[in-house]
């Protein structure tokens, strides 16, 4: 670094507002000094310039300075806000050595290793020791001994002294593009980093970062002309909020407080849902409060109550599922797509991975990780092997993934709302049976969802003609019929300005007292009917939560009494369709729940009967014959009893010792 910018930078350090700064950085214990760019380009243009060609010479004199002002050893400066970002996929060989600024997702975290910065070595023949700093990936020794009665030479001659080496925290990382970057399907691209002293373990994966530093070379042991681009962290921010918030400008704020005063805002919203996608209303409505969402509850004792809401669709080849999520995907904040036939459970949630830039394992984010503070849609769920789906559990109720895993134990956040599609188990839905039953989800993780939508393709005639006048509309005239109220960007920019600025209340004690009547009566009514549970705490929630993000559609702070009842018919629907145990004509939750309507569970109850009465007789092999007919005389249809044996024998539970007879395994 030249005298003229040495003068220049020590100036700068030396101002009194930069001086008062350091000394309150010292006296917090901190071990950098943070500076806005804005600040040197302020105070010389010259030297801006400079920081952003020389950045390295500019730290490593930076540091010197500051610990002769400070006398604490490696006090760092730290550069922010540079301005305008590039792009993790625009950086080239020109961005090499140069300052930059990167917007991502930290997807991988090493673990935290001591890099050495002083080595203090010893002569092995005359025992004189020498302090190098060290530089580069590899460790530099001395050459030869400076003891003119020794003169041992070469590497061989030193021993390395860890006593009195001296050294710094290290920590390698991996930045990937946001979601909300990626539009056309691109594939996201990576960005190996390093974070060194006190940057290290200040974000984790998942977070939405900021970083500055210096692109550089990875030097490789093989000595190849091609090399890896490693990222220098010289500062890091992690975004609470995401990096989308940048996307709304002054422009775009009083459009959309213009358009928050319209009466039919909602309505508007909802109808840009999916456009190119006729029907399915409900659904769409749903989805809207579903991108809106709702801010979670946190309670003093440190429990915590999502506000993200979770819709499953279960629907028959042509329903337009896929299309649905995709669409999604594309206009929610921090959306990801992801098909449950090539995802494992790693991929959603986190995994450990090798550490490319060092020994030991680092940390992944998953798909959920990556989404946390917005939407993943996972089509094509049933494809997944039930043990990965079960590692779902806790990220859709607990919005966290635990991992415990080569040695890394860590818990990451996926505040996430899910959007999941499935296909019946036969392709099309029997109407003699239960939907909930038809569903290839186990019942528990079916219980997550707030609301579940059973896609129908039936024939109807006046319907069919609209369809078909649609879909050739479609392809003869797109402009027509895709033409949104509001167009997809505005949307997306409205969706982040409600989840920033609106918070609706239950402050209307109407609303309040509707919720709970409802829940209350729709209880005592249906279960006076056949003793069955129509309803639990989980869609109580569900209703509450439906509720205000309905109120945050409409740009409201405050819950209304038509929010709650538009929440209460949108759960009615789903338990109605998807929760209605066919052989009674009731709303039993536990179709969802646990799979088995109350009405299923006394049938059960009376062919175990039946079965211990003819254990008692014939043995241990029962005839199947005896088993329906004395099943008929209780009022249990041979169907079902059939149904059953093939149940429990797919659950290991019962056996066929031959055709005619069958038999309990015992345990």
């Amino acid at each position: 670094m030249d005298q003229k910018m040495r003068e220049k930078l020590e100036d700068f350090l030396r101002q009194s507002a930069i001086s008062k700064r350091l000394k309150q950085a010292v006296a917090a214990g901190r071990k950098s000094l943070i500076v806005d760019y804005d600040e040197i380009i302020q105070f010389d243009q010259e030297l801006a310039k400079y920081v952003l060609n020389e950045p390295l010479k500019v730290f490593d004199e930076a540091t010197k300075l500051l610990e002769s002002i400070t006398q604490i050893p490696r006090m760092s400066l730290r550069i922010k806000n540079l301005g305008e970002s590039v792009e993790i996929r625009e950086i080239r060989a020109e961005h090499l050595g140069r300052l930059i600024q990167i917007e991502g997702i930290m997807v991988q975290a090493g673990q935290v290793r001591p890099e050495i910065n002083v080595a203090t070595f010893r002569c092995k023949r005359c025992g004189e020791e020498y302090r190098k700093e060290q530089v580069g990936d590899f460790i530099t020794t001395p050459f030869i001994c400076e003891n003119p009665n020794c003169k041992a030479r070469g590497p061989n001659a030193f021993e390395l002294v860890l006593e009195s080496t001296e050294f710094r925290d290290w920590q390698s990382i991996a930045v990937q593009e946001p979601p909300a970057k990626l539009r056309g399907g691109r594939m996201p691209r990576r960005l190996k980093g390093i974070l060194r002293d006190d940057l290290v373990d200040q974000a984790v994966p998942g977070n939405h970062v900021i970083l500055t530093g210096v692109p550089q070379p990875l030097f490789s042991r093989k000595k190849e002309r091609v090399m890896t681009t490693v990222f220098l962290v010289n500062h890091l921010e992690v975004l609470q909020k995401g990096v989308e918030e940048t996307e709304l400008t002054s422009e775009d704020i009083k459009e959309i407080e213009k358009l928050a005063k319209d009466p039919w805002i909602s309505h508007k919203i909802i109808h840009s849902i999916a456009p190119a996608i006729m029907g399915h209303e409900t659904v769409k409505e749903a989805i809207a409060l579903q991108l809106f969402g709702c801010d979670p509850l946190e309670l003093e004792d440190g429990t915590r109550i999502r506000g993200d809401i979770h819709i499953l669709l279960t629907g028959e080849p042509g329903t337009a599922k896929s299309q649905i999520l995709k669409w999604v995907a594309e206009v929610a904040p921090r959306g990801v797509y992801t098909s449950g036939k090539k995802t494992t459970g790693a991929g959603l949630t986190a995994t450990a991975v090798r550490d490319e830039l060092g020994t030991g394992w680092n940390l992944e984010a998953g798909a959920l990780v990556i989404a946390d503070g917005g939407l993943a849609c996972i089509d094509e769920f049933e494809k997944m092997p039930e043990e990965e789906r079960g590692t779902m559990l806790e990220s859709m109720e607990q919005q966290t993934i635990s991992v415990a895993k080569a040695g890394i134990v860590a818990t990451l956040n996926t505040r996430t709302a899910v959007l999941a599609a499935t296909n019946p188990v036969h392709g099309r839905f029997d109407k003699n049976t239960p939907i909930a039953s038809q569903l290839p989800l186990d019942p528990v993780l079916l219980s997550r969802f707030d609301l579940i939508f059973a896609l129908k393709d039936e024939p109807k005639t006046e319907d069919d003609h609209a369809m078909a006048k649609h879909v050739i509309t479609l392809h003869t005239k797109p402009q027509k019929v895709v033409k949104p109220p509001i167009k997809l960007d505005l949307l997306r920019k409205m969706i982040i300005y409600a989840r920033k600025n609106i918070h609706p209340k239950f402050s209307d004690k109407e609303a309040q007292k509707l919720i709970e009547d409802f829940y209350v009566e729709w209880r005592r009514t249906v279960s006076a009917k056949g003793g069955v549970l129509p309803i639990t705490i989980r869609q109580l929630e569900a209703i509450i939560r439906l509720a205000k993000a309905r109120a945050r559609l409409r740009f409201s702070e405050k819950v209304t009494i038509e929010d709650a009842k538009r929440a209460i018919e949108l759960v009615k629907y789903y338990l109605e369709q998807v929760g209605m145990d066919i052989h009674t004509g009731l709303v039993d939750v536990d179709l969802i729940t646990t799979g088995v309507p109350k009405s299923q569970r006394e049938k059960i109850a009376r062919i175990q009967e039946i079965f211990e009465e003819l254990e008692a007789e014939y043995g241990e092999y029962i005839p199947i014959k005896e088993l329906k007919r004395r099943a008929v005389e209780r009022n249990i249809p041979e169907k079902f009893v059939d149904h059953y044996i093939e149940t429990e024998k797919n659950r290991g539970a019962l056996y066929s010792p031959s055709e005619e007879t069958i038999a309990r395994v015992k345990w």
